[in-house]
């Protein structure tokens, strides 16, 4: 840019030229030649400042930036943190850091060449990026290793519900030469620190935790919040080996027309649940039973203190149907907390019922006749599902939280939908209660209502809870005093 002006003042040329302009002629004081020469200059002029400018943004990249995953690097990170805890503490909102590993990913790629192994970190990167808000940051903090950034949040679910979508969607990256399985550790401002570096090391204890445990997802839990837990807590809180710890959480399901919620299923950590089925049949049984006999105690304290739960779930697998006393086991659990076996859903997977074997089809029909619901679980209109249908008599179904995820949303057609409205067909049908669970979108739930299914569970509901925020949470309405 070139003023051209009327003004001959050395005042106002100066202020001009500081405002970015490259040259100031005065009319009358120039002539052809003097005008070109002056445009030859400012064009250059021009471009050894783009340049300028250009190198100190590269220059800024290279220092604020990993180079191989593009992403920001620890300072930057670090930078980013400290204005958004600034930020929190001014304005009373909470800030999540995660911190993800990888199992395996180092020496699943050290034969691998330096560039295959920038590769797998750079499409690592660039996924977690793409998941990301605006105002959130992703950081490549050592090789092989991320922090995220999470600013603002407004309660721990938000960074748990974001940590979850990273890991199912890291579990299904595809990377060259192995396969991801992180390990997700969660720190919240200020509920786990008020300094960045508090923060950081929480979130990293968390995350090796959760690499102890076979991966998935782990909030931090400091050690001196344990004397403040009560002994009913610490009942919720199972230690065995191999497992350091596993814990129960629980989830409702809702009644869609009522707006509702008319039961709870209690179900492992998904990141303890990992590591529970990596143990051994012993191992998994003393665990099940312990699960249940502090699910029968929680349901017996809710009802006790005026919480009109109508049932609750439990989830049975192999290795506990297995077990010849199982029904003993039940039977003296509810006698002793005066629960009645119908209040209870036990759930089984179509898999498991459709191989089931004559002993445990027996013992499925005994519970039956004893009073316990049984729900099916993973149910779809496939030939297991199908077969698992007919094996005993039945009272609900459940359709699997991965067909839900997959289910279409923006269009009309597609097997999977169908299959979905064959299902819920199929469940009404045969007089049995449908609950869709893992709606964890709002989407998928609208969907799912317009398609008939009355019954939903998952986190665009209400996210599993702990025994404790859930009796907290547990509507007035559906209080003895409400």
């Amino acid at each position: 840019m070139i003023v051209l002006t009327g003004h001959d003042s050395d005042d106002m040329a100066q202020q001009t030229m500081r405002l970015g302009v490259q040259d100031y002629l005065v009319k009358g004081r120039y002539d052809a030649g003097l005008l070109l020469r002056r445009i030859r200059f400012a064009v250059q002029h021009h471009r050894q400042l783009a340049q300028l400018n250009a190198a100190k943004a590269e220059s800024f990249v290279r220092a604020s930036h990993d180079p191989v995953s593009g992403l920001p690097n620890r300072p930057l990170f670090e930078d980013r943190a400290a204005r958004a805890l600034a930020q929190a503490e001014r304005s009373g909102v909470g800030v999540g850091i995660l911190s993800i590993g990888f199992d395996g990913l180092p020496a699943a790629l050290s034969g691998a060449s330096s560039l295959e192994m920038d590769i797998a970190l750079r499409r690592i990167g660039t996924a977690l990026d793409e998941c990301l808000r605006k105002s959130d940051t992703v950081a490549a903090m050592a090789r092989g290793e991320f922090s995220v950034l999470l600013a603002p949040t407004d309660a721990s679910f938000d960074a748990m519900t974001v940590a979850r979508r990273f890991d199912e969607m890291l579990r299904s990256l595809e990377v060259p030469g192995t396969r991801l399985t992180p390990h997700i550790g969660i720190a919240i401002y200020p509920r786990d620190g008020d300094a960045l570096g508090e923060l950081l090391e929480h979130a990293e204890q968390a995350m090796f935790r959760a690499h102890r445990v076979g991966g998935g997802v782990c909030q931090y839990e400091g050690r001196e919040l344990l004397p403040a837990l009560s002994a009913a807590d610490l009942a919720e809180r199972w230690q065995g080996t191999p497992l350091d710890r596993i814990e129960l959480l629980y989830q409702p399901w809702y009644d869609a027309r009522e707006s509702l919620p008319i039961g709870v299923t209690a179900q492992w950590s998904r990141d303890d649940l990992i590591a529970w089925r990596g143990t051994g049949p012993e191992s998994r049984r003393e665990a099940g039973f312990a699960m249940i006999s502090v699910a029968l105690q929680r349901f017996s304290g809710w009802r006790a203190a005026g919480l009109r739960v109508p049932s609750l779930g439990l989830k049975l697998d192999q290795v506990l149907l297995d077990q010849p006393d199982l029904l003993s086991f039940l039977g003296r659990e509810l006698a002793a907390r005066h629960i009645e076996p119908r209040d209870l859903r036990l759930e089984i997977s179509a898999a498991e019922l459709a191989d089931a074997t004559p002993d445990l089809l027996a013992r499925l029909r005994q519970l039956r006749d004893e009073g316990y619901g049984i729900t099916l679980d993973d149910f779809l209109t496939a030939a297991d599902s199908l077969l698992a249908v007919t094996a005993v008599p039945l009272d609900a179904v459940k359709l699997g939280r991965q067909s839900i995820a997959m289910l279409p949303v923006d269009r009309v057609g597609g097997s999977l939908r169908r299959s979905v409205i064959a299902a819920i067909g199929v469940a009404m049908n045969l007089s049995l209660d449908l609950i869709a669970c893992g709606v964890d979108d709002s989407a998928r739930r609208d969907l799912l209502i317009t398609l008939g299914a009355r019954y939903l569970q998952g986190d665009a509901l209400c996210p599993a809870l702990t025994a404790a925020e859930l009796q907290a949470f547990w509507p007035q309405g559906l209080r003895a005093d409400g």
